[in-house]
């Protein structure tokens, strides 16, 4: 238990201090080269289904085998060497530094009055087409992706290494990449379907735990409603098509004030408050919060299953 729990102390230092690793070292860009190679489309809708089946169950099962095997390696290396490369693979499977870093990109290139250079730092980290928002579509896209990756990038990894381990965070890593890359859109069809049912499976209980962090967060943060983040979350979950992405979006909408908006799918928060780059600033600090919170879920789980 002590040493589980030294390893996600240890992962979440990693975070704050060092950020992602290298590419070439990074497990996540493996999996994602891995995706690549898997998700190739041929056009034929039952063969698409069946390599998208095949690479939606191959994928979390390889990740996960590969990080067991890694953690029985470490354990006969020592305890320095297994505390410090289990640190690293857990690490790999978060991102708290690398999203509040590209959301700030975006932030500061808002409040410089640079749309454009705005524009490109977003479409780093969201999939939409971009070109056509301004200052306010901006904010609220970057605001948006903010929530969302509370749940991808943070919750999911981290409850499912809390009841898991480090296999569980590798397999839960390696489906949100799976979908993020093929999930349902355009060509894909077909070939992401098996990876986007089982992406929503996954991140059913994470997205739940992710907005009652964000709605736990705001309550400790000044000039955020945690009021305001429970009712909006709990009211407007609903409107976007992704059964868990209103959660944590909804939630973060409240605490915010603002609207949260995607043209023509969904609409979260006070009608017509519109953000701005201030805002996104407000989204990091939640965000940072939220994923302390779900840090602690995440130790209490290794804890009571311990008990």
């Amino acid at each position: 238990m002590w040493k589980r729990l030294l390893t996600l102390g240890l992962a979440l230092v990693w975070d704050r201090q060092l950020g992602e690793p290298p590419g070439a070292l990074h497990p996540v860009v493996w999996m994602g080269r891995a995706a690549s190679v898997l998700g190739r489309p041929t056009g034929d809708r039952r063969l698409d289904f069946r390599r998208g089946l095949f690479a939606a169950v191959a994928l979390p099962v390889v990740s996960a085998a590969s990080a067991e095997l890694a953690t029985r390696v470490l354990n006969r290396a020592g305890p320095l060497l297994s505390l410090a490369g289990g640190a690293f693979l857990l690490k790999s499977m978060f991102a708290i530094r690398a999203m509040t870093d590209e959301a700030g990109e975006v932030e500061r290139n808002l409040s410089a009055d640079s749309p454009d250079e705005a524009r490109d730092s977003l479409s780093r980290i969201v999939s939409r087409d971009v070109s056509g928002l301004d200052e306010s579509g901006i904010a609220s896209a970057t605001i948006s992706s903010v929530a969302e990756n509370v749940t991808d990038s943070v919750a999911g990894p981290l409850l499912a290494y809390g009841m898991f381990g480090l296999p569980g965070a590798a397999a839960y890593r390696a489906i949100d990449t799976l979908d993020s890359m093929i999930g349902y859109r355009g060509e894909y069809e077909n070939l992401g379907s098996a990876a986007a049912r089982l992406d929503d499976a996954a991140a059913y209980l994470p997205a739940r735990v992710a907005g009652g962090a964000v709605v736990t967060a705001s309550a400790f943060l000044a000039g955020h409603d945690a009021a305001g983040s429970a009712r909006t979350m709990i009211e407007q979950h609903g409107r976007t098509g992704s059964p868990n992405g209103g959660w944590p979006i909804g939630a973060m909408a409240g605490a915010l004030g603002v609207e949260v908006e995607k043209v023509g799918r969904y609409k979260l928060g006070p009608k017509n408050a519109r953000p701005t780059s201030r805002d996104i600033r407000r989204a990091n600090r939640l965000f940072a919060g939220a994923a302390l919170v779900a840090a602690g879920i995440a130790a209490g789980l290794i804890i009571a299953r311990r008990g």
